[in-house]
C-alpha cells in the first residue's frame, strides 16, 4: 500500500494588514496632540508675558468697569457709612515689566481703586458686611470671609463679580479703617499719554 506524507507548510501565514483609517485615525491624534501643546505653549509664553496688549481705549473701558464696580458695592452698603470718601488709584508693584517683554508704546497698569469711609459704629460696619455678604450670595457670586486681626480687628470679605473684578470691603491694613477696593486686574496696553496725564492728575 503507498504511503502518503503529509506535506509541509510552504510558507509563513500571510501578514495582517492594518486598515487604512488605523493609520489616519493615529495620525490625526497626533496632529491634535500637537496642535493642544502649542495652544498651551502660546497660552503659557502669552501669561508669562503678563497677558495680551489691549488697545488704549480697552484699557480705558477696564477701568471704567473697575471704578463702576466698586462704586456701586460703595452705594449699596447698608447700613450706609456716615463718611464716604472718593476714589483714589492704587498700584501694585508686582504689576511691571520685569522681563522687558513690553515693547514700544506698550505699558502696563494695575487697574485697581479704593475707597475709604467711616461707619457709624463698629456694630454698623459688621452690619454692612453681612448685608452685603447677602447681596453678594444673591447674585451667585462665591464670598470669602477675610477674618479680623486677633484681638479688636474687624473682619471683611471679598468676591470677584462677573466680569472679573476682584471686590473687597476690608478693614485698612495699615489704619484699620473700613475701605472698599475694587481691583481690575494688570493690564498690558498701548500706551496712550493723554490718558496718562488724566491718571497722573496733572
Amino acid at each position: 500500500m503507498p504511503t502518503t506524507t503529509a506535506s509541509a507548510p510552504t510558507g509563513a501565514a500571510p501578514a495582517t494588514h492594518r486598515p487604512f483609517m488605523y493609520g489616519y485615525r493615529a495620525m490625526t491624534l497626533i496632529s491634535a496632540s500637537l496642535v493642544g501643546l502649542l495652544a498651551y505653549g502660546a497660552a503659557a509664553c502669552q501669561s508669562m508675558e503678563g497677558g495680551p496688549v489691549r488697545s488704549a481705549a480697552e484699557y480705558a473701558e477696564r477701568a471704567a468697569q473697575t471704578e463702576r464696580a466698586g462704586d456701586g458695592t460703595l452705594n449699596a452698603l447698608t447700613p450706609a457709612p456716615v463718611r464716604k470718601g472718593i476714589a483714589e488709584k492704587q498700584g501694585d508693584a508686582s504689576c511691571v515689566d520685569d522681563f522687558g517683554f513690553d515693547g514700544p508704546g506698550v505699558t502696563r497698569d494695575e487697574v485697581a481703586y479704593e475707597w475709604s469711609m467711616d461707619f457709624a459704629s463698629r456694630a454698623a460696619y459688621r452690619s454692612a458686611v453681612d448685608h452685603l455678604r447677602a447681596t453678594w450670595t444673591a447674585r451667585g457670586l462665591k464670598v470669602k470671609d477675610i477674618a479680623g486681626r486677633p484681638g479688636a480687628g474687624m473682619p471683611g470679605i471679598t468676591t470677584t463679580d462677573e466680569h472679573g473684578v476682584r471686590l473687597s470691603l476690608v478693614p485698612d491694613s495699615y489704619s484699620g479703617e473700613p475701605v472698599v477696593r475694587a481691583d481690575g486686574g494688570c493690564v498690558r496696553h498701548e500706551y496712550d499719554p493723554a490718558h496718562e496725564e488724566e491718571d497722573s492728575g496733572y
